[in-house]
């Protein structure tokens, strides 16, 4: 699953996976961005993929579910 995180942030560390992707995401529905996951932060996140969300990113996927959230995200 991807995380969210902002750039200042950065990848998530200490982690099972490797979030070694970062992308902007686009809001759907308007308003509806996801904040960076790190504690005390709230800076607009950029999501971060895996390699085999990567992989399913360069194919066309385009709609990724983050870690610890029950909704989805569209990335450009």
């Amino acid at each position: 699953m991807a995380s969210a995180r902002c750039e200042t942030c950065g990848s998530p560390q200490g982690l099972k996976q490797n979030y070694a992707h970062p992308h902007h995401q686009i809001s759907s529905p308007p308003k509806r961005e996801f904040l960076c996951g790190a504690p005390s932060c709230t800076r607009l996140a950029l999501i971060w993929l895996t390699d085999d969300e990567e992989e399913q990113y360069v194919h066309g996927l385009r709609l990724f579910r983050i870690a610890h959230r029950a909704e989805e995200v569209r990335i450009n």
